[in-house]
């Protein structure tokens, strides 16, 4: 499969003590089902490393910049998220465009 032009992957690196581990994996799971109901959503992953802090990376396909800004800035986004913004100790975002995605089985 070939993502369509204009297709935008939204990447979120955070850390989260060990302590607070399962409770991040079980809040984003939670707050996954919501996104994936969001207009525009295409795929989501949730990635992790690390030792005594571990460093997690949430990537999010959207159809386009469009869809991911709106859904980004939207206030129910800030409420889906807040737990997971109270879990972690620190963050950072890139929105990158994709030029070609290909899945193979």
């Amino acid at each position: 499969m070939t993502t369509p032009t204009g297709a935008v992957r939204a990447v979120l690196t955070m850390t989260v003590p060990r302590a607070a581990a399962a409770d991040f994996e079980r809040e984003w799971r939670r707050v996954s089902e919501w996104v994936r109901k969001q207009p525009g959503c295409l795929r989501q992953t949730l990635s992790r490393s690390g030792e005594s802090e571990l460093r997690y990376v949430i990537t999010s396909d959207w159809t386009d910049a469009l869809s991911y800004s709106r859904f980004e800035h939207s206030r129910r986004q800030d409420e889906q998220t807040a737990a997971l913004r109270d879990l972690r100790t620190s963050v950072g975002m890139d929105v990158l465009t994709i030029i070609d995605h290909k899945e193979f089985s």
